[in-house]
């Protein structure tokens, strides 16, 4: 087992974290700052209260007893506790065993061995000892005492570099040390001795006179006379001399250390048009881009947050368009607040970008990425991935033929990327920033780790007393690695925490530019950081501050935040809608004066926030009109089903990456406005083909309604859930899902709740050809939504029930079924209706008139188009197809399945296309092209595999068999 204390407690067994929060976390760190010792009850309860709670004692061993089953063996010995090393790793003990070797080697004169042991303790520091830990006032002098140990072995390191000529590591970390601790001589005389001997004698001296300010503004003293001393010796030695200082080891004649080396269309983002500079950057990536090689160009242009990258990506991959005239794609790989986006996730949206239906988008990465890669084969393609996170999250994305290319932008190199042609993107006015953070912490460390370096800066947001911060932390870790620190702002609870040393704090910084806001400017800036949205739409600011989607307070609010700097608005979505955009820092800032803090003096931020997604809510209903309502049953006051909108469409399309963080987010406060608007959300998420975000937010909410004890929210959300998984064919989960949601809710008696779960299990048989299982189930479900009025519930067992009425060829009973319901008001949402006009169509021509037929199927396609139904329309098309070749009018049905069946092979839909394949060969035998038929049949037969209906393949099978007796004939007929 390892344990670490020098810094936040961790306990690790064979690897893997063990979990520590609250006073758990001070037992630990009490035991572990005083290593294989029994410690008594009375100094763990003194070191964790400052008043002791009258259960102290009792919730001592508690904690203890909660530790032991978590495996951490703490040993009880009488009324004291002891955690035994015996075996186990300790960072302290490492830490100290690791300076007691440099101290050896450095009283032996072996000063790279003892450079090397310093080197090796002080990377165990990770920040303060039980950093984080809820330790009381007690604990303070051992963890001062600690730091003041850590600090005399620092400066015998310091004196170790002296002596092998690292002048410029010292003075970095000296320059930043002697500014945070002005009032310590020894510093300032290990200061001013390695600037004299890198050359620098006069900068010596005027790190003297700082010294000597310093002690008499703050003190009221001289510099003692080790300091005065050597400063006499460094302004009477004009020779770079070995200077002595009692303490330092004296510095050797060593030669001087060697410096470190130093198809789918374009759905790029709109490209800035007064875009300047760049240069350098943009020629790399148009000759890596152009290059000839036997696998796709892969370009990493890499740098931190804000920095540009990926600006200056869309700009070259605008300009790289005619060279990759399929298509270019745009993903995103970081989610809200920076989260990486898992490779299933990315995959999911390529696909869909491709064209893929969501519907039949596998679920396995490997699977994903196979069929991505297929989709990507031999195609012109450029594809840019933006903010990556690592190589693991890159490396399924890349397409696999020399045709395409990748454009990717990450806060790292990824430098194991396999083939990749490193672009580094340099910060703005990279010279202030950059030269000021090389100056205080040493050149050197920061041309070694470029990337973390400029990640730092950008998290510093440019701000001098910022980068001090970071100087500092570094400075007093010289052994820290600059990605460390940077994992750390990005790791913490809030960056802001990690960004403050001594009385230096850029916390302060930021409240003095919030100070200054007008009070509805505050209160926006609050909500965008609640929300955990990327970015917001003008809407939402006004219906959350004023309760009305107009106002000019909103407006004035918001222009308030871009003139402070604080918000970004320089691009428009599919809507047509302005979107502010907040640096995540600030949104972290945000947070925390938001009425979710304890302590906050803004508790009308929850009650905006809720404000927000009621109104969101409100809107997405309003906007889903023309949609089926949610498979579940209906809320009160939902509004009439409509045609399609244009405009309404597209407004959900563009809110989709706010309203999904936007439902978790208000889920502590108001869950059942949480889970009305993603439930509400889930038809348009379907329709568009984003399943597994429907899935996620879903699952999601379902288990936070299982944690509550709200049963009724968990059964609307599993209903709708399920559903979703019906529509991309996922009939295993979603029956498993419908049985065990059905026994449940008869159970309790919930009987209109229980006709979904019935109406869903019917569609699983009708789907996997149980015609007469299905039956009896949709008589049963459509009696129950007939006593509840639920018209809604009406529709979705009557689409059911016509699917089994065409595979039983009962056309004449589903062409009664389809006239009854599409006079239903509720059939007026496009998707129903479409739908129903294409089971009327299907039923008419399977009854032997196609010419009927005609006008529904024509009528289904244009609402499936106008809704972006390309599922629907697919299916339609392929019918209409077939209509068209059963009039004779065999050169418009080829045009319409050649297009059908292109469509289902963009979306990945086999099934489809191998149904289309069949109805080719139908209209090629209808012409008398027999040889031509055969082969669209054999292809049907290869596609749709042996999983397939037995009834389709029995078809196709009794096709090629006439086609093929036809050959024969025609053969020993002829001369």
């Amino acid at each position: 087992m390892d344990f670490a204390v020098l810094g936040p407690v961790r306990v690790f067994r064979e690897g893997n974290p063990i979990r520590l929060q609250g006073k758990r976390s001070a037992v630990v760190s009490t035991l572990l700052l005083h290593p294989d010792v029994a410690v008594s009850r009375e100094r763990i309860v003194a070191w964790l209260w400052d008043d002791p709670p009258k259960s102290a004692v009792a919730n001592v061993q508690t904690y203890v007893s909660q530790l032991r089953r978590a495996g951490i063996g703490i040993e009880h010995e009488g009324p004291a506790y002891r955690l035994p090393l015996d075996g186990h790793r300790l960072d302290l003990a490492e830490f100290e065993d690791g300076v007691r070797s440099a101290r050896r080697a450095a009283a032996g004169d072996d000063l790279d061995t003892a450079h090397a042991e310093f080197g090796r303790a002080f990377a165990l520091w990770r920040g303060s000892p039980a950093e984080g830990a809820p330790l009381a006032d007690a604990a303070l002098p051992r963890i001062a005492e600690l730091e003041e140990r850590a600090r005399s072995a620092r400066a015998e390191w310091v004196d170790v570099r002296l002596g092998l000529r690292r002048y410029d590591d010292v003075i970095s970390e000296l320059t930043v040390l002697v500014e945070a601790e002005p009032l310590r001589e020894q510093p300032w005389r290990q200061l001013m001795t390695a600037l004299h001997h890198a050359g620098r004698r006069g900068e010596a001296l005027h790190v003297y006179s700082k010294a000597r300010s310093a002690l008499v503004n703050e003190l009221g003293v001289e510099p003692g006379p080790e300091l005065r001393d050597l400063h006499l010796s460094i302004l009477h030695d004009d020779a770079l001399s070995a200077v002595h200082v009692p303490g330092v080891v004296e510095v050797r004649s060593l030669p001087p250390a060697e410096p470190a080396l130093p198809g789918p269309g374009c759905q790029l983002p709109p490209d800035i048009a007064d875009f300047v500079g760049r240069e350098r950057e943009l020629a790399t990536v148009h000759t890596a881009l152009n290059s000839d090689g036997p696998a796709p160009s892969i370009v990493v242009l890499s740098g931190p947050p804000g920095v540009g990258k990926t600006t200056a990506a869309v700009h070259a991959a605008h300009l790289a368009r005619p060279q990759y005239p399929e298509g270019q794609l745009f993903v995103r790989l970081r989610g809200g607040e920076h989260n990486p986006r898992t490779p299933a996730d990315v995959l999911g949206e390529l696909l869909r970008l491709l064209g893929v239906d969501g519907a039949v988008i596998p679920a396995s990465v490997a699977e994903r990425t196979a069929m991505y890669r297929a989709r990507m084969a031999d195609r012109r393609i450029l594809v840019v991935l933006d903010d990556a996170a690592d190589e693991n999250q890159v490396e399924p994305l890349l397409p696999g033929t020399p045709s395409t290319a990748v454009l990717v932008t990450s806060r790292t190199p990824l430098a194991a990327l396999p083939g990749s042609v490193p672009v580094p993107v340099e910060l703005p006015d990279p010279d202030a920033a950059k030269n000021l953070l090389a100056r205080l912490v040493g050149r050197d460390r920061v041309d070694s780790d470029p990337r973390s370096a400029e990640d730092l800066l950008s998290s510093c947001g440019y701000l001098p007393l910022a980068i001090r911060v970071v100087a500092a932390r570094l400075a007093a870790r010289p052994a820290w690695p600059l990605s460390e620190l940077s994992r750390r702002l990005h790791g913490a609870r809030s960056r802001l925490d990690e960004l403050r040393v001594g009385s230096l704090d850029v916390r302060a910084t930021f409240s003095a530019g919030y100070s200054a806001l007008p009070e509805d400017a505050r209160r926006a800036f609050r909500l965008f950081g609640l929300t955990g949205a990327e970015s917001l739409a003008p809407w939402a600011f006004m219906a959350s501050l004023t309760g009305t989607e107009c106002g000019e307070r909103a407006d004035e609010a918001m222009e308030a935040l871009v003139d402070a700097g604080l918000v970004t608005a320089h691009e428009r979505d599919g809507a047509g809608q302005l979107r502010y955009r907040m640096h995540d820092l600030l949104r972290s800032y945000a947070q925390e004066h938001s009425g979710t803090a304890s302590g906050s003096d803004h508790p009308g931020d929850r009650a905006r926030l809720v404000r927000l997604a009621v109104r969101a809510h409100v809107r997405v209903v309003a906007a889903s009109s023309q949609l089926p309502m949610p498979f579940a049953p209906p809320r009160v006051h939902h509004p009439p089903r409509t045609e399609p909108n244009p405009d309404d469409l597209a407004w959900l399309r563009a809110e989709r990456t706010s309203l999904l963080p936007l439902a978790e987010a208000v889920a502590s406060f108001e869950f059942g406005t949480a889970v009305d608007l993603a439930c509400d959300y889930t038809p348009h998420l379907v329709n568009d083909g984003f399943h597994d975000d429907a899935v996620r937010v879903l699952t999601d909410l379902a288990g936070k309604a299982k944690d509550r004890g709200e049963i009724g929210a968990e059964t609307r959300l599993r209903l709708v859930r399920a559903d979703v998984e019906i529509d991309r064919g996922r009939v295993d989960v979603a029956d498993t899902e419908y049985r065990s949601l059905l026994g449940s809710l008869r159970r309790v008696g919930d009987e209109h709740a229980a006709a979904y779960a019935v109406t869903g299990l019917a569609a699983c048989k009708v789907m996997s050809g149980d015609l007469d299982g299905a039956e009896p189930l949709i008589g049963e479900a459509e009696a129950t939504f007939a006593a509840h009025g639920d018209r809604h519930g009406c529709l979705q067992a009557w689409l059911v029930r016509a699917g089994g009425l065409l595979q039983r060829g009962r056309h004449t009973t589903a062409v009664e079924l389809c006239n009854r319901a599409l006079a239903v008001p509720e059939a007026r949402c496009g998707i129903h209706k479409a739908a129903f006009l294409r089971v009327l169509g299907i039923a008419l021509f399977e009854s032997g008139s196609p010419q009927r037929s005609l006008p529904y199927y024509e009528e289904s396609v244009r609402l499936s188009r106008e809704l972006g139904w390309r599922k629907g329309e697919r299916i339609t098309l392929r019918r209409l197809g077939e209509a068209r070749a059963a009039l004779g009018e065999i050169d418009t049905a080829m045009t319409l399945l050649e297009q059908c069946r292109a469509m289902f092979g963009e979306a990945g839909d086999v099934r489809g296309e191998a149904l289309t394949a069949f109805s080719l060969g139908e209209a090629h035998r209808r012409r008398g092209d027999v040889r031509t038929a055969l082969g669209h049949y054999v292809a049907s037969v290869s596609l749709l595999g042996s999983d397939a209906d037995p009834s389709w393949r029995a078809r196709a099978a009794d096709a090629i068999s006439r086609c093929r007796a036809v050959l024969v004939s025609c053969a020993s007929c002829a001369p």
